[in-house]
């Protein structure tokens, strides 16, 4: 079952005359599927004339790290990881619903479809499940739209046959909590960023029970996508909401605002120029955190607030750790490092002083070792600030986002590792 990059895999024949169900992602438990659970996508279009269902949902094995390996193939040790699209026909039926089903493990896994359209001029068009309920900004001004780089997530339990404590841990967190009142609100703010360009938008979620007029003002996370994401990552193919609902129900943090940000806004450019660092990092600081403090019961001491960024976002951290080294207090980088100099170190221990500061750094294990992140935790436990690293296995895509977030939200925010030793 070990399948080349790229490789596009038909769907079951058997499939060809079956109805097609549910519109959307119907997860149900099956005794023959190798994960315990199999998952039904329907996608709705009588004019496409192709669909295929794609994602981050090819396998790569914790023993080899290279080999990839089609859902079917799903045994202990392997894990639906990014860096090669999984592709796989879907098939039609006599009223215009295109459906696949495949075998997938726990968590919440990203997908999405591709179409062939000529009525709307879709031409191996990457859209999102219309039928997802995942909020998102209105029209089509974000980043991923207009690149054609869209993610929308399925979540699949946990059956005992995985056999594997980090899936059992990762359906517990970042499938939605049971009860709906314990879930969240996720809605995306207009705005104009400090270059003066209106059409963006912020993402923000609402831990259940927000109350606007509570004596303790939230404790608030800003968090930045990688390179060529946007504003949908951290909630989306990340799974915060869901992983906060399910901590703050728990009990394991308190309630806490998280704002998510696109930091595309450099001209229209899709290319790297379009994401950079320093206008990124004077944008949060400079109008974002003003604007979220006027307009939410959130923090405004250091104490209260954590920045974390993905890839190109967690090096940003860097930048924003350098400019504005009193501002947060908790940092994350999850596969992206800051890129600081001894002098850099100092500068930022000399403006922290004696207040906390805690650092933490981490990336899959199908991305490499932890070298890197270790040399830079030890510059700042060597002038007296906590700091940790991790590995979680996943490849360099949202899922592995989504599980580092897990440990940084868990185990450090808020909470005693950031006392100044």
């Amino acid at each position: 079952m070990a399948i080349g990059v790229g490789a596009v895999v038909p769907a079951p024949a058997a499939a060809a005359g079956r109805p097609a169900g549910k519109q959307g992602a119907t997860v149900k438990a099956d005794r023959t599927s190798p994960t315990g659970y199999t998952v039904t996508f329907v996608y709705r279009n009588p004019h496409a004339t192709q669909v295929r269902l794609a994602g981050d949902l090819t396998l790569l094995d914790v023993g080899t790290g290279t080999t990839r390996y089609q859902p079917e193939a799903w045994q202990p040790g392997r894990y639906h990881a990014g860096g090669t699209e999984f592709l796989r026909d879907m098939t039609r039926d006599s009223k215009g619903n295109w459906s696949v089903s495949v075998p997938l493990h726990a968590g919440g896994l990203s997908y999405w479809y591709r179409v062939w359209d000529p009525t709307q001029g879709w031409e191996n068009k990457r859209i999102w499940d219309p039928a997802s309920t995942n909020p998102r900004p209105p029209g089509e001004s974000s980043f991923r739209v207009r690149n054609n780089d869209v993610l929308d997530a399925v979540y699949v339990p946990y059956a005992k046959k995985q056999d594997d404590p980090v899936l059992k841990a990762r359906a517990a967190y970042e499938l939605p909590v049971a009860s709906r009142s314990k879930r969240g609100t996720v809605q995306y703010l207009p705005y104009t960023t400090i270059l003066g360009d209106s059409g963006h938008h912020l993402g923000v979620y609402l831990p259940a029970g927000y109350n606007p007029r509570r004596a303790e003002p939230y404790k608030v996370a800003y968090l930045a996508h990688g390179i060529f994401g946007d504003e949908t990552d951290f909630m989306i193919p990340a799974n915060v909401p869901n992983i906060l609902d399910n901590m703050t129900a728990r009990g394991e943090i308190e309630p806490t605002v998280v704002v998510t940000m696109g930091n595309h806004f450099t001209g229209t450019s899709l290319g790297f120029a379009s994401y950079n660092q320093t206008n990124a990092a004077n944008n949060l600081v400079q109008t974002i955190l003003p604007l979220i403090e006027g307009r939410f019961n959130v923090s405004t001491e250091r104490a209260g607030r954590a920045y974390a960024g993905f890839s190109y976002g967690g090096m940003t951290g860097g930048v924003v750790m350098k400019t504005y080294p009193t501002t947060f207090a908790f940092y994350g980088h999850f596969s992206g490092n800051p890129s600081l100099t001894p002098q850099d170190y100092d500068a930022i221990a000399n403006a922290v002083g004696a207040d906390d500061l805690f650092v933490f750094l981490g990336n899959g294990v199908f991305e490499g070792n932890l070298n890197a992140q270790n040399a830079i935790a030890d510059n700042f436990r060597a002038r007296g600030y906590a700091a940790a690293t991790t590995q979680v296995p996943g490849a360099h895509d949202g899922m592995t986002a989504g599980q580092l977030f897990t440990i940084f939200a868990r185990d450090h925010l808020w909470s005693g590792p950031t006392t100044r030793r």
